[in-house]
């Protein structure tokens, strides 16, 4: 029984997309009003007004490869992302926050460092800056110390609960590792 706050004529009624429900003008395609089920009108002009101010900073920003627009963007999994408005002709993108530097120079290729990211799954990895031109990635933290058996120029910081904190080699014909802390001490099972 909500009326549209953006066009003021029609009623808000309760669709389904892709990603799930969500509430939309029942006067689409005049009006393109749509919001989350669980959020409130003043949540989402709330969010409405920081996605405009953001397309803002945008506004000056050109595509370094094609010169088009910058704009946001959200991805399958519901993240946000910049990419260029002329996709699919230009297909380059940015993630919205630049990935954190280890400050670990990459062993492969020696001219970019290892950068902390995410995968689509959430998982954690490190790989090249320089991607796509250098595509070295590893799975766990990145140690600017070389491996005391091969030499290779990095070590890799890994945490399981069954050996604890090692600091290993990520070369896999090596195999070398180290213990940096013991494993924490199981639990007993319960009646004791």
């Amino acid at each position: 029984d909500e009326t549209c706050p953006k066009c003021g004529q029609h009623k808000l009624q309760i669709k389904f997309g892709k990603a799930g429900r969500f509430i939309a003008c029942a006067g689409y395609p005049e009006c393109d009003y749509t919001r989350n089920v669980n959020e409130t009108a003043e949540q989402a002009a709330e969010r409405m007004e920081r996605d405009a101010q953001a397309q803002a900073e945008l506004a000056g920003r050109s595509c370094p490869k094609c010169g088009g627009q910058l704009v946001f963007k959200n991805s399958r999994t519901g993240s946000k992302f910049i990419g260029c408005a002329n996709y699919p002709k230009c297909k380059h993108v940015e993630p919205l926050e630049k990935p954190k530097d280890t400050g670990v120079s990459c062993p492969q290729c020696g001219k970019g460092h290892l950068v902390e990211r995410k995968s689509r799954f959430g998982t954690t990895f490190y790989s090249c800056d320089t991607y796509p031109d250098c595509k070295y990635a590893v799975n766990h933290q990145p140690l600017n110390e070389p491996c005391p058996q091969c030499g290779w120029k990095i070590t890799l910081r890994k945490v399981t609960k069954r050996w604890g904190v090692e600091r290993v080699c990520p070369q896999k014909e090596c195999g070398w590792k180290e213990q940096l802390e013991a494993p924490a001490p199981k639990e007993g099972k319960g009646g004791e």
